[in-house]
């Protein structure tokens, strides 16, 4: 499957890739072949038997310039990554939850810099919020607002 990634330079013989579907991941090389090839061997080096889903592609070039990763000085371009090996611990689970415990799910993983999925994760593994628990809290700002909890 074609991933979308951002490339900029580092120095002069260098490549940056910041793959926006894959946040956990970054890749560096002297070549587009090789940033591409680090790229997804990163990818299922991350991913594979971990308890993530793997996303499906974002393909809209309006969204991807849009996001955070564009910051004007790269370029987009697309990179193969076989996940047909990639084997999830995590199951899928479909939700029908109110319009606005939605929204404030979307408002909660814009403030982490994440995905809808990740913080209703987070929510269930960490007791209603994703700034408590033990371990890193990485994805954490320092005054997220408190989501009510139904």
């Amino acid at each position: 499957m074609e991933y979308p990634i951002y490339i900029t330079r580092l120095g002069m013989h260098r490549y940056h890739g910041a793959l926006p579907d894959f946040p956990a991941v970054q890749a560096a090389g002297g070549s587009y072949a090789e940033l591409h090839a680090l790229a997804a061997r990163a990818v299922i080096t991350c991913y594979d038997k971990q308890a993530r889903l793997i996303p499906p592609p974002t393909t809209d070039m309006v969204i991807l310039q849009a996001s955070a990763f564009d910051t004007g000085k790269g370029i987009w371009r697309f990179v193969d990554i076989d996940i047909g090996g990639l084997r999830s611990t995590s199951l899928r689970v479909e939700l029908c939850l109110p319009r606005q415990v939605v929204h404030d799910i979307d408002r909660m993983a814009k403030a982490l810099g994440t995905t809808r999925e990740l913080v209703v994760s987070l929510m269930c593994e960490r007791g209603g919020h994703p700034a408590c628990g033990v371990g890193p809290d990485r994805l954490a700002p320092a005054a997220l607002p408190a989501l009510p909890l139904m």
